[in-house]
Parts: structure tokens; C-alpha cells; sequence
């Protein structure tokens, strides 16, 4: 075995084997101090030659950071030691991988770098614990979301990524060639799931990449991101809505409660509270607010700063940095959304707005296979280039769902300033590698 156990698992008073990477060396002559580094965290590791010996203290001594070691020694206790009052008393080392010197960014944190050079070199900039620790968070968080949907009969499917449609309409897609024939990136895997639903089974959730050829360069878009995707056989939107606030409230709870998230949380000097119950207005309602706060309104959507001020105002009056918005214009949602009967003009939708952003667009519907159809031609579109309304033949039941973007979401819950410092490789209008 590479180690005996994780470095957050050292305890005083046992003989250890640790493996990670030198994060710091301080050589004080006939005694060098080392923190060693790994997934779980950091500890103080201490060389003394008159203890381990004339080889392995030379190890010690050339030893360069970023080097990837195995360590054996005994753990004690230190009430002065930098790391949980816990250090290690080398008796055996070995190097690994030796690592190329000088690094081509700093990963203590003490030298800031751009955020387009520290993307550059992505995997190098996640050395730094901090960084690291989005992407663990981020893992928490997706885990205990498909917790919940599992433990309410939810079933994961894998969708294509390939169609040959774009899924929402418009031109925000990228076509790619298969074989000899157009095809696209998916938008989203909205028409899969939904299809699928005609099987019997009554509730799905997908995760996985989607493709938006938005030429955005703002701090808020990608144009590939990790769509968390949930579906299910529903009476009215208000299902979809109980399910969307249970798998939140849900993943913020686990989140509080996790001892690893505390210590993160409580280090960045952030709180992730939920509210009783997420507040909702109608489009129409959040515009008269927005009009009162000064705000610009668009016809039929929110602005950036309409997002902003509605989350504003309802941390200051409800005490909730969550809104739920819906009843949006049918002219900029999708087809694919059912219409209010007595109001053909609005949709059965809405968008979940999170400390300023939105994080989640869904809403019921359109099962009936004719109102799907003049959905699909009231946007001016082909109906014979979808090829999924085929099944809403066979007994389609009716249905909601809503997609939620994982990178937004971990972004606005630890605060961070760009989209793209939660997602591992972003993708951009100017961005393809790493």
C-alpha cells in the first residue's frame, strides 16, 4: 500500500505511512521541518538526522516542493505543531516523482496569479488546498443531491450528448459532423428525458455536460457546463417545485452538518442557511418590484441586475437568499413548456434565483402531442427535425422537470467571484485548453 491512511486520519501515538506532496520546507541545519500535503490535508512532518539517520535526513535535505513522497514515522502529539497539534517524526523516506523547479504558479497563496494563467494551468493551481476544496465541495454537494432523488425512487439515465436537433431551439449550438451527416451538441438531454418517461418509469435525473455556442465572456456563462437534469410524471408544476426545494433543502442540510464542510465553510467565513419555505412570485410581480427599486425591466425575462435586485430584496424582506420566479412570456421560454389555457401568452415555468443568479429553469410540459406541435411552429420551427415527437404519441404522461447548472450553484453558495473557478476544465468563447 502507497499509505496506511489519509493525513486527516493521524492520530498521536501511531506509527503512520503518509504519501502526498511537499507543500513547504523550512531547513533549520540539523533540523528541517516539512508539510506534507494530500487530498484530505495538510501536517507538519520534522527531519532529525540523530533520529533518522544519516541517508534519509540527506533525503530530507534535497528534498524540492511539489515533490511526491512516501513517509514513515511515528505521529505526536504538538500543541505548537501548525496542523491539528499533530506532527511526524520521519524514520523513512522516499521520493517518488520529483517535481520541475520553479512551479509555474504559486500554489501557498502568498503570490496571486490571474485567474487566466491559474486556469492555464489548472491541475498545478489546484495544489493549493483552497482550490481543491471547490471541487470536493462540489462533489459533496452533487452526491448528496442524487442522495435525496434516489431515496424518493428517482432513477439515473445516461443520456446522448450527440442529437439531431437543437434542443432548445434558436442558434445557441454547436453543429458537428457524424460521419456524413449534421449533427449537434446537446443543449441539453431535455427531449431524452422526457421520452423516456413514456417507458413507465415516472422519475429520472441525468447529470452530465451540456453545449451552449453563447458568445458570452462574462463571469456567469460557459459554453459547456455540468447540467444536473430532473424529470418526472407530475400532476401540475407544483410537484416538480416540491422536489426541486426538497433536493436543495436537503443538500444544504448534509452540507451543514458535514465536519470537513464546517471547518471549509467556517474558514472562508461563509453560512449556506435555507429558508422555511423558498418565496415565489409571478414574472409579472417580480417587474412591479423591480420597477419600485429602480430597476430596468425587459418585456419577457429578467436582466442580470433584475436577478441581483430580486434576490436583494427578498434577503431583506423574506429573510431568503433563494426567489422562485415563474409564469414567464411563452416568447423567450422553449416549446417544450406548457401554456395557461386562459393565457396562451404565458408558460407553466419558472427560474430559481440564488444569491443573485439564476441556478435552475423548469416548469411543466407540453405532454399533448398537438400542442406540442404548435408549440414547435408558434417558434417558427420545423416540426420534422424533431425526431423525439414520435413518442408523445404512445401515451405520453404528463410531466415536469428542471435543469440546474452545478457550476452556478457552487459558485454562488462559496461565493466565488467567476463561474469559471468552479468548473474543473471551463470552456469559453477563447478557451479549449486544459
Amino acid at each position: 500500500m502507497l499509505r496506511s491512511k489519509y493525513i486527516s486520519e493521524v492520530k498521536a501515538g501511531e506509527k503512520v505511512k503518509l504519501a502526498g506532496h511537499v507543500y513547504e520546507i523550512r531547513d533549520l541545519g540539523k533540523l528541517v521541518f516539512v508539510i506534507l500535503r494530500d487530498v484530505s490535508g495538510l501536517i507538519q512532518l520534522v527531519a532529525n538526522k540523530k533520529d533518522c539517520g544519516d541517508e534519509v535526513f540527506k533525503k530530507v535535505k534535497n528534498l524540492t516542493k511539489e515533490d511526491f513522497v512516501v513517509v514513515e514515522g511515528e505521529a505526536v502529539a504538538n500543541e505548537k505543531a501548525p496542523y491539528r497539534k499533530v506532527e511526524v517524526l520521519i524514520k523513512k523516506l522516499e521520493v517518488i516523482a520529483e517535481s520541475d523547479s520553479p512551479q509555474p504558479i504559486d500554489v501557498s497563496g502568498k503570490i496571486e496569479s490571474t485567474l487566466d494563467k491559474r486556469l492555464d494551468w489548472r491541475f498545478i493551481d489546484m495544489k493549493n488546498p483552497d482550490v481543491l476544496a471547490i471541487f470536493i465541495f462540489q462533489s459533496k454537494l452533487v452526491g448528496f443531491m442524487e442522495e435525496f432523488l434516489r431515496r424518493n425512487r428517482f432513477v439515473r439515465i445516461f443520456t446522448s450528448r450527440i442529437t439531431n436537433a437543437a434542443t432548445e431551439g434558436g442558434a445557441d449550438y454547436f453543429p458537428i459532423m457524424y460521419f456524413n451527416k449534421e449533427a449537434f451538441l446537446a443543449q441539453s438531454p431535455q427531449l431524452y428525458k422526457e421520452s423516456v418517461l413514456v417507458s413507465g418509469i415516472d422519475r429520472v435525473y441525468d447529470v452530465g455536460m451540456v453545449y451552449r455556442a453563447e458568445p458570452h465572456h462574462t463571469t456567469r456563462h460557459l459554453c459547456e457546463y455540468v447540467s444536473f437534469d430532473v424529470e418526472m410524471v407530475s400532476e401540475s408544476m407544483r410537484d416538480v417545485l416540491e422536489i426541486q426545494e426538497g433536493v436543495l433543502r436537503y443538500a444544504f442540510e448534509k452540507l451543514n452538518k458535514d465536519e470537513w464542510v464546517k471547518e471549509m465553510l467556517e474558514k472562508r467565513n461563509i453560512q449556506l442557511p435555507f429558508p422555511k419555505k423558498i418565496p415565489e412570485v409571478s414574472f409579472e410581480e417580480a417587474n412591479e418590484i423591480l420597477k419600485g427599486a429602480g430597476a430596468e425591466v425587459e418585456e419577457h425575462d429578467l436582466t442580470p441586475e433584475g436577478e441581483r435586485k430580486l434576490c436583494e430584496y427578498f434577503t431583506k424582506e423574506h429573510d431568503s437568499e433563494f426567489v422562485l420566479v415563474h409564469s414567464f412570456p411563452f416568447a423567450k421560454k422553449p416549446f417544450y413548456l406548457m401554456r395557461y389555457k386562459d393565457r396562451p401568452e404565458i408558460t407553466h415555468s419558472f427560474d430559481l434565483l440564488y444569491r443573485g443568479l439564476e441556478i435552475t429553469s423548469g416548469g411543466q410540459r407540453e405532454h399533448r402531442y398537438e400542442e406540442r406541435v404548435k408549440n414547435i411552429r408558434d417558434k417558427g420551427m420545423a416540426v420534422e427535425q424533431f425526431d423525439h415527437l414520435r413518442f408523445f404519441k404512445y401515451g405520453m404522461p404528463p410531466h415536469g422537470g428542471f435543469g440546474l447548472g452545478i457550476e452556478r450553484l457552487t459558485a454562488q453558495m462559496l461565493k466565488l467571484k467567476n463561474v469559471r473557478e468552479a468548473s474543473l476544465t471551463p470552456r469559453d468563447p477563447d478557451r479549449l485548453v486544459p
